[in-house]
């Protein structure tokens, strides 16, 4: 099975970005297989590994800090995310992806994420990923049905 988390602090306005995605597919209702769950995460890694099973590819959909344009939608295989899990690309001391990068190197999987604008405490997005969103909600599942192909 592939299991696509929304990752992020929805108190922390952008770092809630791959949240408010996730939302948005549930939503909408998106048809993405039978094969695909897709889960809320926030910031409760250990949730998140208790719904990952041997065999399954995990999606990550996260806030990123690459200092590039905010909303621009980057996707990284879990290898090449190696480079950067010591480094600031995101907010969480302990998150999912380092927690399957030092432990369970056997899951397969990929990181989408959105550049962010702004870390400020708040419950809504930065007015340049809210004028954004459609679109990056757009790209993101572009990734996302890129890596269903690849499978």
């Amino acid at each position: 099975m592939i299991k696509i988390f929304g990752i992020g602090n929805i108190l922390l306005s952008d770092d809630a970005i791959g949240v408010r995605i996730v939302e948005s597919i549930i939503e909408k209702g998106k048809d993405l297989g039978d094969n695909v769950k897709v889960i809320v995460g926030e910031t409760d890694y250990m949730y998140c590994l208790d719904q990952i099973e041997d065999g399954d590819m995990v999606i990550i959909i996260d806030s990123t800090y690459f200092n590039i344009a905010p909303g621009i939608v980057t996707k990284l295989s879990f290898e090449e995310c190696d480079d950067f899990l010591d480094g600031a690309f995101t907010q969480h001391e302990e998150s999912l992806l380092k927690v399957l990068r030092s432990e369970y190197r056997h899951i397969k999987g990929y990181l989408i994420g959105v550049e962010i604008d702004n870390l400020d405490f708040g419950i809504e997005l930065s007015s340049t990923l809210q004028e954004n969103f459609d679109f990056i909600c757009r790209e993101v599942c572009k990734a996302i049905k890129v890596i269903l192909k690849e499978r």
